[in-house]
């Protein structure tokens, strides 16, 4: 039979409608999901470490893409509509499916036992882990670490992360939480501030604040603690990683909160860096290492337990 190559038709190159995809992006699908379960854009948003316009740019996609509301959007509130009900039990069905499929996957991955991802806070990862990683490394020849630094929390069912380092105790379902340390807000800024009369809390009337998106709490709750709720800074800075606010501040565009008493070790600190005064707080936050319960025995954790906490011993 001969072999026919190179033939095009208008026929040939149209897609049934019923096999066109109809899948939507995993990301609107995860933004619905997390959406329709809290009712509430802004905790979808914190969850996914989006912003709330983002969520509801996501939805609205797919509100788009289907033709159908999903949401009643009230003026501080939104609700399922029927469709918007029906639509979230398959997607849930569907998302838990994939889950489990990547959890299996994980399974095969951590049974090799070569590997051990590790999620951190950026700033935790640039001043505790990365100087010390040259010790884990003498010590542990044999393993090596993954070490993703997001201020997203790890989802420990559907990635790849063993082990995390976070703030407070969400999604505990299954984990083991172990206090690393105890941190405050201190503000620090470069020397030249100082010299132009930063002096006392007060002061910070005369200043920009920099702030960390996805904590816009921390200066009002520090204000508060220093006894001026009031005060009103002279503009505001919003930078999405610690980071960023530390060079930012380095570079005398304002005036940033660090994590006492970890700052203290960042390389430059007390020269490029300055805490122009220091407040007595009573609000600590607890930075935690976080892993599986089932795998409290696993010798590879337990190696990177010992050496976090000594290198946080260190940093501190």
């Amino acid at each position: 039979m001969p072999i026919t190559k190179g033939i095009s038709s208008p026929e040939m190159n149209q897609i049934h409608p019923s096999r066109r995809p109809a899948i939507p992006p995993l990301t609107a699908l995860l933004a619905f999901e997390s959406a329709a379960t809290h009712l509430s854009f802004r905790r979808a948003a914190r969850d996914l470490a989006l912003s709330p316009s983002a969520i509801s740019h996501q939805i609205r996609g797919l509100e788009q893409q289907f033709g159908i509301k999903l949401f009643v959007r009230g003026a501080r509130s939104v609700r399922l509509t029927a469709d918007g009900e029906i639509y979230l039990a398959k997607v849930s069905l569907a998302l838990a499916t994939l889950q489990e499929a990547g959890r299996d996957m994980l399974r095969q991955r951590r049974d090799s036992g070569s590997e051990l991802w590790i999620s951190a806070l950026p700033f935790f990862t640039s001043t505790v882990l990365l100087p010390a990683l040259p010790d884990f490394k003498r010590r542990n020849p044999n393993l090596t670490l993954r070490i993703e630094a997001t201020h997203q929390y790890a989802d420990f069912n559907a990635s790849c992360v063993d082990v995390a380092i976070r703030y407070g105790r969400e999604h505990s379902a299954g984990l083991k939480f172990e206090p690393l340390v105890a941190v405050s807000g201190l503000p620090v800024c470069a020397p030249a501030l100082i010299k132009g009369g930063l002096r006392k809390p007060e002061d910070l009337a005369g200043q920009v604040l920099i702030h960390l998106t996805t904590q816009p709490r921390s200066w009002p709750a520090w204000l508060k603690e220093a006894g001026i709720p009031d005060l009103t800074p002279r503009g505001h800075l919003w930078l999405d990683s610690v980071p960023a606010m530390l060079e930012a501040a380095e570079h005398g565009l304002g005036v940033t909160l660090a994590m006492a008493p970890l700052i203290k070790a960042r390389p430059g600190f007390g020269k490029k860096l300055i805490a122009p005064f220091e407040v007595p707080v009573s609000r600590m936050e607890t930075i935690y290492l976080v892993s599986r319960t089932e795998q409290s025995r696993d010798r590879r954790i337990a190696a990177v337990r010992r050496w976090i906490v000594k290198a946080v011993a260190r940093a501190s």
